[in-house]
């Protein structure tokens, strides 16, 4: 009985050991985020550049979300409502996909509270010409089309309330989230000029972007640069966690429960 009762306690850790609760899919949308980091030429080993702050960031990831004709996106990127359009933005970035082509990895989930959204994506093989791909490249100032060779992006959003079951049956929240933290790390090929003209031999640079809604102007005190009105956006979900693995954690939380009993006699 005692192995038992251990073999249920064990089971029940592998499975909410990380405080996650597997998904299928998620989405993770807003335009709350600020950001500030380094980028440096890997190539002639010059820099590091720190990025202009404040600076505010939109992002629109989603994998496998039915709720969508196309269910993929990866989008982070500078904020077009919040700056001018132009290839001389300082800290200007952007990745603009439909369908994950460049992504290799990506998770979502809830925590057990369902206050706490985390997930990260990964991907290799971004180009401009696939992906929108750009960045700004300090000692040149300008933010010339780039191949992103290799990059990962994860967030954690903290909710005051709790997501809920939505229309599509998955857990969702809307609200505004309390704080948002995360980072976009990476290297990036130098591979199109701003006429959109194929460069040789582009520069190699590396990137360590930190993400915060500290540092982010809030939406809702000012208009845009243009002067129009911007909407504020923020929508948070993940598809509820499979039959299977509720009853795996279910079992994992009878095993405490009988071991606590065999403990007290």
């Amino acid at each position: 009985m005692k192995k038992v009762v251990v073999f249920l306690i064990v089971l029940g850790m592998v499975v909410g050991g990380s405080g996650l609760a597997s998904a299928n899919g998620f989405y993770a949308i807003t335009n709350e985020i600020g950001y500030q980091g380094t980028v440096w030429n890997e190539t002639d080993g010059t820099g590091p550049w720190t990025t202009a702050t404040p600076r505010d960031g939109y992002l629109y990831a989603m994998v496998d979300y039915p709720g969508f004709v196309n269910p993929d996106y990866n989008y982070l990127m500078s904020n077009w409502s919040e700056h001018a359009v132009s290839n001389t933005n300082n800290s200007f970035l952007q990745i603009g996909e439909d369908g994950n082509p460049s992504v290799t990895s990506a998770s979502g989930a809830w925590d057990s509270t369902l206050t706490m959204f985390n997930f990260f994506v990964s991907g290799a093989n971004a180009t401009y010409a696939s992906s929108y791909s750009r960045f700004w490249q300090p000692d040149n100032d300008v933010a010339w089309g780039v191949t992103f060779m290799d990059y990962t992006y994860s967030f954690t959003a903290a909710f005051a309330s709790a997501a809920a079951i939505d229309a599509d049956g998955w857990l969702s929240n809307t609200v505004a989230p309390d704080s948002i933290i995360g980072s976009f790390t990476g290297h990036f090929e130098v591979t199109a000029d701003v006429n959109k003209n194929p460069i040789t031999n582009g520069d190699i640079y590396g990137f360590d972007i930190a993400f915060s809604k500290a540092m982010f102007v809030p939406l809702d005190e000012h208009s845009s640069w243009d002067g129009s009105d911007v909407i504020v956006t923020n929508s948070f979900g993940a598809a509820v966690p499979e039959p299977a693995t509720m009853l795996l954690l279910g079992l994992g939380l009878v095993g405490l429960v009988g071991a606590r009993r065999t403990f007290k006699k």
